[in-house]
């Protein structure tokens, strides 16, 4: 007997080892966090001024009440908000579902039969007799979590649940940013509308101009046609730029949440871009906790590992505990007296013996866990990429503005001259347009730069996570598990 004894512990090991998860099952993806950082401190590098991260309510320095309004409003009618929401409560119930697998499960159950019993169901052997049968009582069933294959799974549910929160703030980032991208972008349609009108007024003052000189014999019909084809299609352009603000007042609109009705109720924005936002100094490793898609997909990177860990525990054998209690009386007894109580327990242990089917649960969830950490790794470079570009893009938009600035200043003089001249009839028709012409470009190159400017400002709060701030509640754990 003794010797069996010595025994028990080396065949519980071997059995457990034999149990145990295929070690040529493991992960091939790594987090590249570290050598991404490395390799980007480039952005550390920029010579821009110091700021602190872009506040959740960004867009308040803007003084736009209206794009205040608006964005207030998609945040509660936006269907991309409403998918976000649904998307949370879905979440939080996988983690109630897998909260309820530590808690034992009851039922209570309570039933009559009556049946007829036939020769063959007949102990006697007589049949033709007929019985009642009354029950009522308490059935339980646990599931002892010996190797915290329950835990890992709730861990998951948690961790996916977090990954749900931050995609919920992540949605309300992107909604108000597009919302003050296109906001923006209404601005400067108006502005360049603006211009088309100012184009328009200059090419029918022309026309004035050129019917007057034409009237005297100062100049030939065939200018004064081509003053009438200018003016004709500075009304076209004007036209183009006031389809494009009808356009863009739907758009916001749409990201609104409402009917293209609304629309009609946008008036011109008043924004004051003047405010540069600046950059944040650490981009590369501040950017790890400010940005929500980051954060998330670090989250799924967290769930996915538990996952695995709960998947390897079902190659161990498990122990389960099933008790009965309640009354059981046939006709003619009294329910609950002594002879109708009826009580059981049935301890069970559960080892898997064909586990072809949770091999590849476990290639399932480590598949799972390589695409999480590609995911974030994707998420993380495309991260830095759209930091630089936006960098980039305002550095060089910052210089081509005075250029830009420099050459509009020049034209508006040249334009001014010339058209005082052509008045006094010393000019030509031709010079004037051709200096109204280059006067026209260089507004809208500048115009159109500033614009771009604006955009990239915008862009570049939402690169930087939109004001995003992590959440340090936790959700409540089971410390008795």
């Amino acid at each position: 007997m003794r010797k069996y004894t010595k025994l028990t512990p080396v065949m519980v090991t071997l059995l457990l080892y034999g149990c145990a998860a295929p070690k040529n099952i493991q992960p091939h993806n790594q987090l590249a966090e570290k050598s991404i950082i490395e390799h980007s401190e480039a952005l550390n590098a920029q010579h821009l001024s110091p700021a602190l991260w872009p506040a959740e309510n960004w867009w308040l320095p803007l003084d736009d009440p209206q794009l205040e309004r608006l964005i207030k409003t998609a945040l509660k009618n936006s269907p991309d908000i409403q998918l976000a929401n649904a998307a949370l409560v879905n979440a939080s119930s996988m983690v109630m579902a897998a909260d309820a697998q530590f808690d034992p499960v009851i039922t209570a159950d309570a039933g009559v039969s009556r049946a007829r019993l036939s020769r063959s169901q007949d102990y006697s052997l007589q049949g033709n007799r007929y019985g009642t049968v009354y029950n009522l009582g308490l059935n339980g069933y646990y599931s002892f979590d010996l190797w915290g294959g329950e835990r890992d799974s709730w861990e998951a549910a948690v961790n996916n649940q977090r990954a749900a929160e931050v995609d919920h703030q992540a949605a309300k980032i992107t909604l108000s940013t597009a919302i003050v991208h296109r906001y923006v972008q209404l601005s400067n349609a108006y502005a360049l509308q603006d211009l088309a009108q100012k184009d328009l007024d200059r090419t029918v003052g022309i026309v004035d101009i050129t019917s007057r000189l034409f009237k005297h014999g100062l100049t030939s019909e065939d200018r004064l046609y081509t003053a009438q084809s200018g003016a004709a299609s500075a009304k076209q352009t004007l036209k183009k730029r006031t389809l494009a603000v009808k356009q863009l007042k739907n758009v916001l609109a749409t990201l609104v949440g409402q009917g293209p009705d609304i629309a009609t109720s946008i008036h011109r924005p008043s924004v004051h871009m003047d405010t540069h936002l600046a950059l944040p100094r650490e981009v590369p490793a501040n950017l790890l906790s400010h940005r929500p898609d980051i954060v998330a997909a670090k989250w799924r990177v967290e769930a996915m590992s538990k996952e695995i860990d709960s998947a390897k525990t079902r190659f161990y054998p498990n122990v389960n505990l099933s008790a009965t209690a309640g009354f059981k009386a046939m006709l003619g007894d009294a329910v609950f007296e002594d002879a109708s109580r009826a009580w059981s327990v049935q301890p069970a242990i559960s080892l898997p013996l064909f586990t072809t089917g949770l091999k590849a649960t476990l290639i399932e969830k480590t598949a799972g866990y390589d695409t999480a950490v590609a995911q974030y790794n994707k998420t993380l470079v495309n991260a830095l990429g759209e930091v630089s570009d936006s960098i980039l893009s305002l550095q060089s938009i910052q210089t081509q503005l005075k250029d830009a600035h420099e050459s509009m200043h020049l034209a508006d003089k040249s334009y001014v001259i010339t058209e005082k001249r052509y008045e006094a009839g010393m000019g030509s028709q031709l010079e004037v347009l051709m200096a109204e012409q280059q006067l026209i470009l260089a507004e809208s190159s500048f115009t159109l730069l500033k614009n771009q400017q604006q955009e990239q400002q915008v862009l570049l709060v939402r690169a930087l996570g939109g004001g995003f701030r992590q959440a340090q509640s936790v959700p409540s754990t089971r410390a008795d598990n």
